[in-house]
C-alpha cells in the first residue's frame, strides 16, 4: 500500500511543476521593437539587404525560412532571375 501512495504523491507533485499558466503577452514597448519586414519592393531596391536576408534565409529554411522577410526575399530573387531587377521595380511601382 505504502508504494502506490507514494507513487500517487510523486505524480502529483510533478504535475504542479509544470502549470506555467499562459504565455506572456508582450508588452506595448516590446512589440514596437520587433523589426518590421521589409517588401518585395525593398528588397530589390537595396541588393545589400536582400542578399543579407537570402543568406540567412537559406541557411535556414526550416527556422526562419518561412517568415515574412524570407518569403519577400524569395521573390524579389525570382523577379530578379526572370525579369532583371530594374523592370522588376519598374513594374512594382506602378
Amino acid at each position: 500500500m505504502i508504494r502506490p501512495a507514494f507513487a500517487l504523491t510523486l505524480f502529483v507533485s510533478l504535475a504542479a511543476c509544470n502549470d506555467a499558466g499562459p504565455p506572456a503577452q508582450p508588452t506595448a514597448g516590446e512589440a514596437s521593437q520587433k523589426p518590421k519586414s521589409r517588401t518585395v519592393l525593398q528588397f530589390l531596391e537595396d541588393p545589400a539587404a536582400l542578399d543579407e536576408a537570402w543568406a540567412r534565409c537559406r541557411n535556414d529554411p526550416g527556422g526562419i525560412g518561412d517568415t515574412p522577410d524570407c518569403r519577400n526575399a524569395g521573390h524579389a530573387k525570382e523577379r530578379i532571375m526572370m525579369v532583371g531587377r530594374e523592370h522588376a521595380i519598374e513594374v512594382l511601382k506602378r
